[in-house]
């Protein structure tokens, strides 16, 4: 007996399918049903187009068909200062004016439309769910435009740092003097304890477009106290803990100096490692470090483009490459406005195969479907989501990229994921839903006026970097009253 082919929301069909599944299937003329915000069928497109009835049907014709990329260290809320920064500026510098002007300055509609012109920028390539690094100062602000472009959003606290000075029994300083006095932040241990968790509780179903996880700042800002109490959290929560650490060679010798010891062998001696925490960039590690790592199940973000950005030399000797062959999980991101300039992860995922490839000297170090793995399933653990996103099937959450087949970088069609690698990479990007909801619809933003929203974005930085004290001359920016810049 003929059984009568299921009903369907969207059917997309002839894809080619990278399901990034355990076995990563690829099916070179697939389909994928979706319905709600489920993928119900997966599989040969004869299969699928049999078995559903499609309200909704998108031919791919034949291009390359994806999870949605998940972004694993982004801050969100810079974007309306990105390319303000002068290429000469040191990273002193940077913190001591321009980061501590941007938080005693930035309004929480700043903040909101600031995470929209991320959000956008995201889809446009391909990413549909992004970890925001904990430093939106008001969360809300960011929630609201997550919800509005319709991108997955994994918000942390409001930069959760300790302020105050405080020594331990040996009169080491816990807390090191850049972290500043920012207006908004926590002033003491007990506020930060008071405030952390907090997106935590944003949402009790993880299937949600917007949930939380717990989040600290990390680079030598939050005391012991704080650092055992957020992994406390994380853990009766059922959620990620996600820190900064070990960035740039002055941070990881301060915490060095700090403990007396390496900055991850402190952190396994209090507990605070483990397989749902999340360490944003952890460019420098020794072998004892990357050992702890591996044998904790500890995630790290590689940010490749960071480090390259302000000239740390981290992708020369940093140990993410290694680690991934050892079987440590690995995601990618993006980092910031000032600190890779785009929130691309193909970019980043292309930077990684290749900076790896130089620094060891060996072309099988990592090959492309390993970073594709990176942004897909490496980022969907690293927000707390592996069940959940970074592969086509069936029972996981409809966050699915369609590229087209009319860009010159697709052909011919070869091997399609080192075409997307190395060649088209987001320029490709076609059509993205989330959720379900097709977001991005053939290049556009069915439900908004994108046009609108970048003219609101560009007044609003504007505004915000005039009473941050910059001056705009001739295209370039500088702080007043500094000698030696460009105003």
């Amino acid at each position: 007996m003929e059984v009568s082919a299921r009903a369907a929301d969207l059917v997309v069909r002839h894809a080619y399918l990278i399901t990034m599944d355990d076995a990563g299937t690829l099916i070179e003329d697939g389909a994928v049903a979706i319905d709600g915000r489920r993928i119900v069928g997966v599989g040969p497109d004869a299969e699928v187009a049999g078995a559903f009835r499609g309200r909704r049907v998108i031919d791919a014709e034949g291009a390359p068909v994806h999870p949605g990329l998940i972004e694993g260290h982004l801050h969100a809320s810079y974007q309306l200062h990105r390319s303000a920064i002068a290429d000469d500026m040191p990273t002193d510098t940077m913190f001591d004016t321009i980061d501590r002007a941007f938080y005693d300055t930035v309004t929480d509609d700043e903040e909101r439309i600031a995470t929209v012109l991320s959000s956008l920028e995201m889809i446009r390539n391909g990413t549909t769910c992004f970890l925001e690094a904990g430093t939106v100062l008001t969360p809300e602000a960011a929630a609201e435009a997550a919800e509005l472009i319709g991108i997955r959003a994994v918000l942390g606290d409001a930069r959760i740092v300790d302020q105050a000075w405080s020594t331990n029994a040996h009169g080491v300083a816990e807390v090191q003097p850049s972290a500043g006095i920012i207006r908004r932040s926590p002033r003491t241990t007990e506020e930060a304890l008071e405030r952390v968790g907090g997106s935590a509780a944003r949402s009790s179903d993880p299937t949600d477009l917007v949930t939380g996880h717990i989040s600290l700042h990390g680079m030598g800002t939050a005391s012991e106290r704080l650092l055992v109490e957020a992994k406390r959290r994380a853990d009766a929560a059922h959620t990620v803990l996600n820190f900064h650490q070990s960035y740039s060679p002055e941070d990881t010798e301060r915490d060095r100096r700090r403990w007396g010891m390496d900055p991850l062998i402190r952190l396994h001696e209090l507990g605070v490692l483990g397989s749902n925490v999340t360490l944003g960039h952890a460019n420098y590690l020794t072998d004892a470090e990357a050992e702890l790592v591996a044998s904790t199940g500890t995630t790290l973000v590689w940010a490749p483009a960071a480090s390259m950005m302000w000239g740390h030399g981290a992708t020369s000797i940093s140990r993410h490459a290694e680690l991934w062959r050892r079987g440590v999980n690995i995601a990618l991101g993006s980092d910031s406005g000032n600190w890779s300039n785009d929130f691309d992860l193909f970019r980043q995922a292309n930077l990684a195969l290749l900076v790896a490839r130089e620094a060891h000297r060996d072309r099988t170090i990592l090959m492309a479907e390993d970073v594709l793995r990176m942004a897909t399933r490496g980022g969907a653990r690293a927000v707390g989501k592996d069940g959940l996103l970074g592969s086509l099937e069936v029972g996981k959450l409809a966050d699915v990229v369609i590229h087209t087949p009319g860009r010159p970088e697709l052909h011919p069609p070869t091997n399609m994921v080192r075409n997307l690698m190395y060649a088209s990479r987001s320029k490709s990007v076609h059509t993205v839903i989330v959720n379900g909801r097709v977001i991005l619809d053939a290049g556009q933003f069915p439900h908004l006026d994108e046009r609108a929203l970048l003219t609101e974005a560009d007044a609003a930085s504007s505004s915000l970097l005039k009473r941050m004290g910059f001056e705009m001359r001739a295209n370039r920016v500088g702080v007043r009253g500094r000698p030696g810049t460009p105003a």
